[in-house]
């Protein structure tokens, strides 16, 4: 069943995306773009349909390995126990913060960029090399500010690579093939983490833990830049002024009010998550007593649990939302499902019902994140002039809770401990898979 698109009801102003997706409402210079297609094919190219989800679930694991472990490790090295938790929230609130910035900025740079190589190919490999260079700031430094500041390159570099990456599917697949490769892109945010998570434990030092699967990812980054046949700009457009920048980080939403719904509940459904992802390492040592020389490992079977979880329902919800034409029903199950995995860890007592509060929350975090995108895409105007803009315009939805989460969870912590965030973060997820009810152009 098709689905109908926001360009089929009304003239749309020009912008369209998808891994993060809206539109500016502020004008944009006509340009003229050289394909080695007349238009998005139906049917994406083979060697893109396997090297884009290798080549994100690269990045991921670069950018999620200092995230996931490296960044609670560093820090409890160079603090004391009773200031980890606010200097973690420091450097994790910044790092976020300049994630959330970048990747639309950056991928407005690349809707823009007229390299004859292509638009995404020189942020693709350009930013997986600054991101790299900075986990050996990372791993090496010796006090919270050089963390801070290391961790602030690697946001930029990686997310710069991110924003161009995630803007090439609309760039090579049509809609009716968008909900299987959104599956498929999907399934690299848990591939990604269970990388990141089984490098860290083969490891005894923090330079390591970040610099082996940085490398790893990089590498994949590079190789898939190089073998798929890139959009070029011809015509150089024309110097940005200071409103279009400003635009590179909103959309009117009531000019797209379905946007603007599926953003709130895309934020909304991901401050519950990230509640639950930032905190796990201390849940395990404050919460539960668990040892510190076991929380590394402990942290890898979590994150193998949920991803297993993920992977197996991440696929299936893309292809079954194609099938059937329907977004939404699917989005409301999916993020309720999460939040009851984290309401599960949040009461949990041992670490076996963490490990179960886990596999539910990665049950519903593989459809989501596949459904999601493609109800997002479905939603984008038809023109093609600011994909990875609008990805990155989105993309701030699942960055800004990773700034605001450590922003509020100090005083939550020290107020009801780490039950009081992880039921919090629940309660406004819940609130955000119901918004989804309120967009309308779509089913």
């Amino acid at each position: 069943m098709a689905v109908k698109t926001i360009s089929e009801d009304s003239a749309a102003s020009p912008g369209s995306g998808t891994p993060s997706t809206s539109t500016a409402s502020t004008p944009t210079t006509s340009t003229s773009i050289t394909s080695n297609r007349s238009s998005t094919p139906a049917k994406a190219p083979r060697a893109y349909a396997i090297g884009m989800p290798i080549a994100s679930a690269g990045l991921w694991m670069a950018v999620l390995a200092p995230a996931l472990v490296v960044l609670a490790i560093k820090v409890s090295e160079i603090t004391t126990p009773d200031t980890r938790a606010g200097a973690l929230s420091l450097v994790a609130g910044v790092g976020a913060l300049v994630a959330l910035l970048a990747n639309p900025f950056f991928g407005r740079l690349s809707d823009r960029t007229t390299s004859p190589f292509g638009m995404r190919k020189p942020w693709i490999v350009g930013g997986s090399l600054v991101g790299l260079a900075s986990l050996f700031l990372l791993g090496s430094a010796t006090g919270v500010t050089g963390v801070l500041v290391a961790w602030v390159i690697a946001q930029l570099g990686f997310n710069a690579a991110l924003a161009a990456l995630v803007a090439t599917l609309p760039d090579q697949a049509g809609p009716t093939e968008r909900g299987r490769l959104s599956g498929l892109i999907g399934m690299t945010l848990p591939v990604g983490l269970v990388a990141a998570a089984f490098f860290a434990q083969l490891f005894d030092n923090a330079l390591q833990m970040a610099v082996v699967p940085g490398t790893v990812g990089t590498v994949l980054a590079i190789a898939f830049a190089f073998t798929f046949k890139d959009r070029v700009l011809t015509e150089k457009p024309a110097p940005l002024n200071l409103k279009e920048i400003l635009g590179s980080f909103y959309f009117n939403p009531r000019t797209y009010p379905g946007l603007g719904w599926a953003w709130l509940t895309k934020f909304m459904v991901y401050v519950g998550y990230c509640a639950g992802l930032l905190y796990l390492p201390y849940f395990f040592t404050d919460q539960l007593h668990v040892a510190e020389t076991d929380v590394t490992s402990l942290v890898f079977q979590a994150t193998l649990v949920s991803s297993a979880g993920t992977v197996a329902t991440s696929l299936a919800g893309g292809w079954i939302s194609d099938r059937i034409g329907k977004r939404k029903g699917m989005v409301i199950a999916s993020a309720l499902i999460m939040m009851i995995g984290l309401i599960v860890i949040a009461t949990s007592s041992t670490t076996d019902q963490v490990m179960v509060g886990q596999a539910i929350a990665g049950l519903g975090l593989g459809c989501f994140g596949a459904v999601d995108v493609a109800l997002i895409a479905d939603l984008l105007p038809g023109s093609q002039s600011e994909n990875a803009k609008t990805f990155g315009v989105f993309n701030i939805a699942q960055a800004l809770p990773q700034s605001l989460v450590p922003a509020v969870a100090f005083p939550v912590i020290a107020f009801g401990g780490y039950p009081a965030l992880f039921l919090g973060g629940a309660a406004v997820g819940i609130i955000g898979a119901i918004l989804v009810t309120r967009i309308k152009g779509v089913k």
